[in-house]
C-alpha cells in the first residue's frame, strides 16, 4: 500500500507539473536561444523543433543568421496568441541589389538565401520555397498548440502515457526480480564462479530498460506541449555542448566529458572481464589440472592484474592517448602513493609477499597479536580472519608481515597443551602422577603417540606444582579440550583422595609469650571488694 501511494503521489504532481507549464499561453511561446547556447548552434527553431541549418555567409556567422530568424519567429508567435485570428505567411521576394532571393513576413526581413546554404542539385529558388514551407507549417503548427482544445488533449494523453509507465516499471520490476531468482538457481548449480557478475549484469540491464522506458516517456510528454519541447531542446543541446566540449588536453588531442565517460566505461568492463576469466581460470581450467588450492589463488590473482595492465595499455593506445604523455601523471602519482598512499601501498605489496611466501593459507588457524581465528579470505589488501566467537575481522596484510605470526595449521597441526594443576603438600607424587595421566589418557583427542606426560616443575607457597603435558591434532579445539581436561583431572584427583589446596598463611606474633608472662600474675592477683562490684555492673 506505501509503494501504491508513493506512485500514485509521484503521478499527481507530474500531471501537476505538466498543467503548470500548459496552461500558461505566454510561458509557452519560444524565447530567443540563450547567447552562450546560440554561439554553439546555426539551428532555425520554433518551440524546440529545429527546422533547418544556416551557414555562415559573408561576414555574417550561421549562428548570427538563425538568431535574426529565431527573434522574428519569436515575435510572430507572441502576436498570433494575442491576436488568434491573426494571418501572415512567408514571403519569397527578390533583392533589387543583389538579385538574390530572401525570406521575409510581414515585411520584416528573415533571411537572404546564399549560395552556402544551397543543398545537393538544389536552386535558390527551390531551396527558398522549402524553408518557407518549413517556416508556415511550424507557425501554424504552434498557433494549434496553443488552443485550449490541445492543451486538454496533450493532458490527458500525458495522464495516460505517465500511468502505463508506472504500470510498466511495475511489472519490469517484477520479471527482474523473478529473472535474477531464476538466475541464482541456475547458476548456483552449473557455474557458481559467474553467479555474481551474471546478477549484477542481469540486474543493470533490467534497471537500463526501466531507465530507458521512462526516458521514452519523457520525450513523447515532452514533445506535446511547446515549453515543455523548447526547454528539452536547449536542455540537449546544453548537455551535448558540455559532454563534447575539450576540458583537458593531452598531447594533441583534446578530450570531453563524453569521451572520459566511455573510456572509464570501458576500464569498467574490463575490469569486471578480468575477473571473470580469473575466475574461470581459478575453478575450472586449474581445478580440473589438480592445482593447489594456493597456486589458483595466486595464479588468478596475477593473471586479473597482468589482463588490466595490458587492457589498459590497449585501451589508452586506441583511443589515441599516447601512454608517453602519461609519465608526468605516473611521476605524481608515484609521490602520492609514497606519502597519502603509504599504508594502502605497504598492504598491498604485503599482500603480494603473502601471496608469494604463503605464510598462511585460507583455512589456517593462527595467531596474529592478540587475535585467534581461522583465515577465511587471503585479499589484495586486507585478510579476514573468522574469530572462535564467529566474528569475522578484517587485518590488514602489513601484519602478517611485520608481526610475529602464529601459524597452528602450517605443516603438522599436532601441538602440546599445558595443563598446570596444583595438589596439597603431604600428597603422594607418584599417585598424583597416576591420576593426572589416568585423565588425559580417557579423552578421546589425546593423542596416545606422543603419549601424555606428568612434570614436576615448582613448589609452591600453598601446593606443589605438576605440569600435565598432552598433544593433540586439532589446534581450534584446544580451549575445549582444556576445558574437558580439567573437569576430568578434578575427577580422578577425587577419586585418589587427592586434596587441590586453597592459599593458606600462618601469621607469628613475635614477643607474644613475654606479652602473656607479664599479664599472667596480675591476672591472678585479688579483686577489692568495691572494685569486683564495678566489674559485675560493668
Amino acid at each position: 500500500m506505501g509503494s501504491i501511494r508513493r506512485w500514485f503521489s509521484t503521478l499527481l504532481v507530474l500531471v501537476g507539473f505538466w498543467w503548470l507549464f500548459t496552461t500558461w499561453p505566454v510561458l509557452a511561446q519560444q524565447r530567443p536561444v540563450p547567447q552562450l547556447l546560440s554561439r554553439r548552434a546555426s539551428a532555425v527553431v520554433v518551440d524546440g523543433r529545429p527546422l533547418f541549418d544556416v551557414r555562415d555567409s559573408g561576414t555574417l556567422t550561421g549562428v548570427e543568421r538563425a538568431d535574426t530568424v529565431n527573434r522574428v519567429l519569436v515575435q510572430e508567435i507572441e502576436q498570433r496568441g494575442l491576436n488568434r485570428n491573426r494571418v501572415s505567411a512567408v514571403t519569397i521576394v527578390e533583392d533589387v541589389t543583389s538579385g538574390q532571393l530572401t525570406l521575409r513576413l510581414n515585411d520584416q526581413h528573415l533571411l537572404t538565401i546564399t549560395s552556402a546554404d544551397l543543398g545537393a542539385e538544389r536552386s535558390p529558388q527551390v531551396q527558398a520555397e522549402v524553408w518557407k514551407r518549413y517556416i508556415d507549417t511550424a507557425l501554424i503548427q504552434a498557433q494549434q498548440e496553443r488552443t485550449p482544445g490541445y492543451r486538454s488533449q496533450a493532458l490527458l494523453f500525458t495522464a495516460i502515457t505517465l500511468g502505463l509507465a508506472v504500470v510498466g516499471h511495475l511489472g519490469l520490476g517484477w520479471l527482474r526480480r523473478w529473472f535474477v531468482r531464476y538466475l541464482t538457481r541456475t547458476v548456483h548449480a552449473t557455474a557458481p564462479h559467474l553467479e555474481g557478475t551474471l546478477r549484477l549484469i542481469s540486474q543493470m540491464a533490467f534497471i537500463g530498460v526501466q531507465s530507458g522506458l521512462w526516458l521514452a516517456v519523457f520525450i513523447y510528454t515532452t514533445d506535446l506541449f511547446p515549453l515543455s519541447r523548447s526547454g528539452r531542446y536547449y536542455l540537449f543541446r546544453s548537455l551535448i555542448v558540455g559532454l563534447t566540449t575539450s576540458i583537458i588536453t593531452l598531447g594533441e588531442r583534446g578530450y570531453s566529458v563524453l569521451d572520459l565517460l566511455v573510456l572509464l566505461t570501458l576500464f569498467v568492463l574490463l575490469w569486471i572481464f578480468s575477473g571473470t576469466v580469473a575466475g574461470v581460470l581459478k575453478s575450472r581450467v586449474l581445478q580440473m589440472a589438480g592445482a593447489d588450492q594456493r597456486v589458483r589463488e595466486l595464479v588468478a590473482v596475477f593473471t586479473r592484474y597482468v589482463l588490466v595492465l595490458l587492457g589498459s595499455i590497449i585501451l589508452l593506445q586506441i583511443w589515441g592517448l599516447d601512454v608517453s604523455s602519461l609519465t608526468l601523471l605516473a611521476s605524481v602519482l608515484g609521490v602520492g602513493i609514497g606519502f597519502g598512499l603509504q599504508n594502502t601501498a605497504n598492504n598491498f605489496v604485503s599482500g603480494l609477499i603473502i601471496t608469494l611466501e604463503r605464510p598462511i593459507q585460507v583455512g589456517d588457524f593462527i595467531n596474529v597479536g592478540d587475535l585467534q581465528g581461522t583465515v577465511e579470505r587471503i585479499g589484495t589488501r586486507t585478510t579476514e580472519i573468522r574469530t572462535l566467537d564467529r566474528v569475522s575481522i578484517i587485518v590488514p596484510n602489513s601484519r602478517f608481515v611485520d608481526n610475529q605470526v602464529i601459524n597452528w595449521s602450517l605443516g603438522n597441526p599436532v601441538s602440546r597443551l599445558h595443563i598446570p594443576v596444583g595438589v596439597a603438600y603431604g600428597s603422594p607424587v607418584e599417585t598424583v602422577r597416576t591420576a593426572l595421566l589416568e585423565a588425559a589418557r580417557r579423552h578421546p583427542d589425546v593423542l596416545a603417540n606422543p603419549a601424555p606426560q606428568v612434570w614436576l616443575v615448582n613448589f609452591g607457597d600453598s601446593a606443589i606444582m605438576f605440569d600435565l603435558l598432552v598433544w593433540i591434532c586439532e589446534p581450534r579445539e584446544q580451549y575445549r579440550i582444556k576445558s574437558d581436561l580439567y573437569y576430568r583431572v578434578v575427577e580422578s584427583l577425587a577419586k585418589h583422595d587427592i586434596a587441590i589446596p586453597f592459599p593458606q598463611r600462618d601469621v607469628h606474633i613475635s614477643g607474644l609469650e613475654q606479652m602473656m608472662h607479664h599479664w599472667a600474675p596480675k591476672a591472678n592477683e585479688p579483686v577489692p571488694n568495691g572494685q569486683k562490684e564495678l566489674n559485675n555492673l560493668a
